[in-house]
């Protein structure tokens, strides 16, 4: 049939969809998050309340992973890291999304290798290696100085609190950017790759991931090692029914908080706890159905200064979610108590002076009591976006290993 000028054969409108549709995808996944290979996430550095903000300068974390061991089990001690073959190295490139601060070079001022999460790091002069620029201004490149390389098994942080960690980490788990700041976050979205080398240049491994950039500033909750001489508080180790924070060997969980505000060297939030899903049950607390993903408890702020946590009179920051092995129970997460009452969050410089002036915030510490099977109990920390907003999304967010052996 003879076709008008103003008609369009059906087989061009099919391709026309199908190269729409296309597009479509990219863009929409090009927005998404995503991590593949060696890297399995990319968040913001445990130490900056705006690392990940749009038009900030940028404080990432990159986390580590082989193919064997993935996500954030990775980060368990006895799990080894990354290490350098001899004559090989590390490049750490800025694909996307990131704009060079030209008069920051790329050395080992901007860029810390640690060995694992709250982040041990692992300077240059510990890890026998030197970082500078690469074959372009968006590039990291570490190298190591000795004909050995970097050997994993001998990579371990200089932290004094490492030495008594129930198991000490060994070798590169994640690649913190931004202690000095040498890169802006421009757009919607920023890419980073990372890819080892071996001593011909090969790439013997290679990963990419990409975070989304905040349009506004959020709560921000991190782990961290500022107490205890920067012992390492995740993957602790304890009996059935024991407690996080009293048994022999184990510490307190501790959180870096910083309120939602411009800036780098934020405020902390002050006067936070939690409260078990135990200890709301038994207060008669029914919990609202918009929060029934934090089944282990809440985060509260104190409204009233009156030292103690109401769900009801108090603000509510966020929650925490659980899981466990199957058919544990008993365990739950508490603030512990100090002269009979609850011992809530205070100023970062009240623990550790130099982190305090470095760069703020406050601490939050926990104590978690083991449930009566054994295996791994991991829980998460939830802030909500919108403080004591009921129906708000979820913002920060941090995770803790316990192993119950």
């Amino acid at each position: 049939m003879q076709k008008g000028h103003g008609s369009l054969p059906r087989d061009f409108l099919s391709i026309m969809k199908k190269i729409f549709l296309t597009l479509f995808f990219l863009i929409f996944t090009s927005l998404n998050t995503f991590a593949e290979g060696i890297v399995s996430q990319v968040v913001s550095a445990p130490v900056f309340a705006n690392g990940t903000l749009r038009d900030m300068p940028s404080g990432l974390n990159i986390y580590l992973q082989t193919d064997n061991v993935q996500g954030l089990d990775f980060m368990n001690p006895e799990v080894l890291g990354y290490g350098v073959p001899p004559g090989g190295s590390i490049e750490v490139e800025m694909i996307s999304g990131f704009e060079r601060v030209p008069e920051v070079p790329l050395d080992g001022t901007s860029l810390l290798l640690t060995v694992g999460v709250p982040q041990q790091g692992l300077p240059e002069k510990t890890g026998g290696h030197i970082v500078s620029q690469g074959n372009n201004k968006n590039t990291f490149l570490i190298k190591p100085v000795g004909r050995d390389g970097m050997i994993p098994e001998r990579l371990e942080s200089p932290a004094k609190g490492a030495a008594f960690d129930q198991v000490q980490q060994r070798g590169i788990k994640i690649i913190h950017i931004g202690r000095n700041f040498a890169f802006m976050s421009r757009g919607e979205q920023g890419v980073v790759e990372v890819r080892f080398k071996d001593g011909g240049g090969n790439v013997i491994a290679r990963g990419r991931g990409a975070i989304n950039f905040l349009q506004k500033p959020i709560p921000q909750i991190f782990p961290t090692n500022v107490t205890h001489d920067q012992r390492n508080h995740n993957w602790q180790r304890l009996g059935p029914g024991q407690v996080v924070g009293v048994a022999k060997g184990t510490l307190p969980m501790p959180f870096l908080l910083f309120d939602a505000d411009q800036g780098i060297h934020n405020k902390g939030i002050f006067g936070v706890g939690v409260l078990s899903r135990k200890q709301l049950d038994e207060n008669g607390y029914e919990m609202p159905e918009s929060l029934l993903r934090y089944d282990a408890g809440l985060i509260l702020k104190d409204r009233n200064g009156d030292g103690f946590l109401d769900p009801r009179v108090d603000i509510i920051l966020g929650g925490i979610s659980s899981q466990a092995p199957e058919g544990a129970q008993g365990y739950q997460v508490v603030t512990p108590l100090v002269n009979e009452k609850p011992f809530l969050s205070k100023p970062t410089s009240d623990f550790n002076k130099r982190a305090g002036a470095a760069f703020g915030g406050s601490i939050l510490q926990v104590v978690f009591i083991a449930g009566d099977r054994l295996g791994n109990y991991r829980l998460t920390f939830t802030l909500l976006e919108q403080p004591g907003d009921l129906e708000s999304d979820d913002g920060a967010s941090v995770t803790y290993t316990v192993v119950v052996e």
